[in-house]
């Protein structure tokens, strides 16, 4: 499946959609937005958040679990294609030909809710 995420509207439409769904988000915050791209980060606790980048020209799509010390879980569309960072070993690039749902931002908050019960995260 591909995401069909193509506007920067689209992509904050979802972000307010996910902040009131998922138990964990403490607090949503746009960091940066132009009329093409947009960061946001999604507030899990002091030292964990979710940051979601994305750029209309390019139509890349970055999602990434920050701690304290950096990355560690990412999912990214580049030229169409979409490829992970695996927990624990966020250097490598992992492809997922099956690409993302119709709500990427979405299937990315469900998978950060499983890593977050996993390992003990918050």
């Amino acid at each position: 499946m591909n995401s069909t995420v193509k506007s920067v509207e689209e992509l904050i439409d979802e972000a307010l959609a996910i902040t009131e769904r998922f138990w964990f988000i403490q607090a949503t915050h746009i960091v940066e937005r132009t009329e093409r791209t947009i960061t946001i980060h999604f507030r899990i606790s002091s030292t964990l958040f979710v940051q979601a980048f994305f750029s209309e020209r390019s139509q890349r799509l970055h999602f990434a679990l920050v701690g304290s010390v950096g990355r560690l879980y990412g999912r990214d569309r580049e030229q169409g294609v979409w490829h992970r960072h695996p927990f624990g070993e966020v250097e490598e690039h992992e492809p997922t030909p099956e690409g993302m749902s119709a709500q990427p931002l979405t299937e990315f908050m469900t998978e950060v809710e499983e890593l977050l019960l996993i390992h003990d995260l918050i």
